[in-house]
């Protein structure tokens, strides 16, 4: 099942087991993009904003050992979509300091989601406008898919937490407009 979730293939549950060399189809992501325009969009958003070089090796990852080089990424983006990643633009972005920049952003990480470790697992602000939700049973944006009675507790608990943030930031947004 965590290769369907990180396949986004939840929709179907049409396969028993992944085989990840059958499976995988070839985009600017090398642990795989999943399927769809979703997948599109994301293999696009690769090759242009959300650019980065990653490895993968088969001992600490379930992905077969792949050195992907800004090299690699710049021909299959020309191949793919005529594009050339822009290597400066991520580091425009990030890191950021999002206390001073920014508000009201649910970071939510799946504990069981391969990509956990570059989210935020702490605040990276204020906790009350920048707020972590850690679902320790979780896999990756499990919390913001539909009800299913198999979810885990902890990711039931994390959707009523996020609607609750959810509800306050909508309450001091209301009052805020009120005092203007």
């Amino acid at each position: 099942m965590a290769a369907g979730l990180f396949y986004n293939a939840s929709y179907s549950n049409e396969l028993s087991c992944f085989n990840i060399t059958e499976e995988f189809i070839e985009c600017a992501d090398q642990t795989g993009c999943g399927l769809g325009t979703d997948a599109t969009a994301w293999d696009y958003q690769m090759c242009t904003q959300i650019v980065y070089a990653m490895q993968t090796n088969n001992v600490t990852d379930m992905f077969p050992p792949f050195l992907w080089s800004n090299q690699n990424l710049t021909e299959y983006c020309k191949r793919t979509y005529n594009v050339t990643p822009d290597f400066s633009f991520m580091k425009i972005w990030f890191p950021l300091d999002l206390g001073e920049i920014t508000s009201r952003i649910i970071f939510s990480n799946g504990l069981l989601d391969p990509w956990h470790g570059g989210g935020y697992l702490q605040s990276p602000g204020d906790p009350e406008l920048l707020p972590v939700v850690i679902l320790p049973s979780g896999a990756h944006h499990l919390d913001l898919r539909g009800k299913n009675e198999a979810d885990p507790a902890d990711v039931t608990q994390a959707r009523e937490k996020e609607v609750q943030i959810l509800k306050g930031w909508l309450a001091q947004v209301q009052q805020e407009k009120q005092q203007v």
